[in-house]
């Protein structure tokens, strides 16, 4: 049960941090402070309300007087006789006052972080797979935040954003101290670190994945120095980190881990002796890809195999590995969790009753993992015509709708363009612009905008020894139009049913 705070609380807290530039009167600063919100139909009696974002507008302070809000935060004072607290810095006020409210200053359950440009879903699906196996022995399960879906120990959910604002991700800690969860495992994106939604967060592990360019564009990172010193804020949260020695940008990053003071524990799967356990003898084989674990000395510490196709998964297993095993999970029972678990709709494959033409559904949105992608589909596929399905979506990411185009070209045969979550942009817009730029590479495409017409037409008319990646949406079960995310049935879903009618 969360404890009573009071609002002279939050204001010592916040002058502590030298955040604090007003207060409102004595007076007012033992009033219970009863609810905690930034959204205006959220208010009601005893609600401290912070004003905050570019969108804010003075009515939804009205709105929120008018519901019972006492008192607000924000870094402007408006007009009006509502008592105010003023801050230099609303974002990192609100991750203070969010771990005051919500009491998680201190709990009971190890925190994991996951960072990276991609496979940060791959990674905590694959911990939650063998956490859970290795806990449901005391009928427990452990928490987790993804881009996919989420669990607290109170609420399951599928996810909207990567990393929850702050009010949010404590709310979501709160529920799983109060449920006794054992762990919990989240994803933290880039735009969660540079907008201080994870501030004062402290991760008892975590796995820097990889880096390549991403969410650099309008509404985003201004440029690549600012997404990744954004991703480097990552390491002054971690106590340890487990390091992928592959990635790009190596030196840059291990330097930032080390001068954060992290415990840092290496890893390779491309073999790498100077890492503390490398992948060593990856193959394919009866439908998995096995591996074998070897430490810095280049004994065998254990062999492990993954149902989910992609050599390149092997990076991600060897993080959840080792994040695991510094858990305490035996290898037996690592290996045991690890050997069939998915994500949903990473990667997962469908087939015709001929089995002569293939769907592959993924979430892959960004070039890296386009290239990665579709170089495991060249690899698992000789001699099949290769034909892509993808959007790009609105607001953000705008470098895609040029990236994404010239990494398919040198795998595809061929494209189908169609909407992914456009939002407010235009989705006639999108899909000319990436068609365009596939012609500039030379790859044949056709629009289709409505998604599920898109499949479906793309399904039955393929040839045989024809697989189709799907990317961009995976199993998501909703699209984003205009201000709105509306319920449409998932890339995963129409695959099974087109390939079986």
């Amino acid at each position: 049960m969360k404890k009573q705070t009071f609002l002279y609380e939050y204001v010592e807290l916040l002058r502590g941090e030298g955040l604090l530039d007003a207060e409102p009167s004595k007076d007012l600063q033992f009033a219970p402070v009863q609810q905690l919100t930034f959204d205006s139909r959220e208010a009601a009696p005893g609600t401290l309300f912070v004003c905050k974002g570019e969108a804010f507008k003075p009515e939804y302070l009205e709105k929120a007087f008018e519901a019972g809000a006492f008192c607000y935060v924000s870094e402007v004072r408006y007009a009006g006789d509502h008592p105010a607290i003023l801050v230099s810095d609303i974002r990192r006020a609100m991750a203070l006052m969010a771990e005051l409210f919500y009491g998680t200053e201190d709990r009971s359950f190890p925190l994991i972080g996951l960072t990276g440009t991609k496979g940060k879903s791959t990674t905590l699906y694959f911990i939650k797979n063998v956490l859970d196996t290795w806990y449901e022995k005391d009928g427990k399960r452990v928490g987790f935040l993804s881009t996919i879906d989420s669990y607290d120990g109170v609420n399951e959910f599928e996810s909207h954003l990567t990393t929850p604002e702050a009010f949010t991700l404590h709310e979501h800690f709160w529920h799983a101290e109060e449920a006794g969860l054992p762990a919990f495992v989240m994803e933290v994106s880039s735009q969660g670190l540079k907008y201080d939604r994870t501030y004062g967060v402290a991760f008892d592990a975590g796995a820097f994945l990889n880096y390549g360019i991403d969410h650099v564009g309008k509404g985003e990172h201004t440029d690549e120095e600012d997404y990744i010193s954004s991703k480097l804020r990552f390491f002054g949260q971690c106590k340890n980190v487990f390091l992928n020695l592959d990635t790009d940008r190596l030196d840059r990053i291990y330097g930032a881990a080390k001068d954060a003071g992290c415990f840092i524990h290496t890893y390779s799967a491309k073999g790498n002796p100077d890492a503390d356990f490398r992948a060593e003898d990856v193959r394919r084989e009866n439908g998995y890809t096995l591996f074998t674990l070897k430490n810095r000395e280049g004994e065998t510490v254990y062999d492990f195999a993954l149902s989910i196709p992609g050599s390149f998964n092997v990076e991600n297993a060897m993080a959840a590995i080792l994040l695991c095993r510094w858990l305490g999970v035996p290898h037996d029972a690592i290996a045991e969790g690890l050997k069939d678990a998915r994500a949903k709709g990473r990667m997962e494959v469908f087939e015709n009753k001929e089995r002569e033409v293939v769907v592959i559904s993924d979430y892959a949105h960004n070039i890296l993992s386009f290239e990665k992608l579709y170089e495991a589909v060249k690899e698992d596929y000789p001699g099949w015509r290769i034909e892509g399905l993808f959007g790009c979506p609105g607001g953000k990411g705008l470098s895609r709708r040029e990236e994404l185009p010239r990494a398919v070209s040198k795998y595809a045969d061929f494209v189908w363009v169609t909407e992914e979550d456009p939002g407010l942009d235009d989705v006639s817009a999108i899909c000319r612009t990436l068609s365009e730029n596939l012609a500039k590479h030379g790859c044949p495409c056709r629009i289709v905008e409505d998604r599920t017409e898109a499949i479906e037409t793309a399904i039955r008319a393929a040839a045989p020894k024809t697989v189709i990646v799907m990317t961009g949406k995976g199993r998501e079960e909703y699209m984003h139009r205009g201000n709105a995310y509306e319920p449409i049935a998932s890339d995963s879903a129409l695959a099974e049913k087109f390939l079986t009618e």
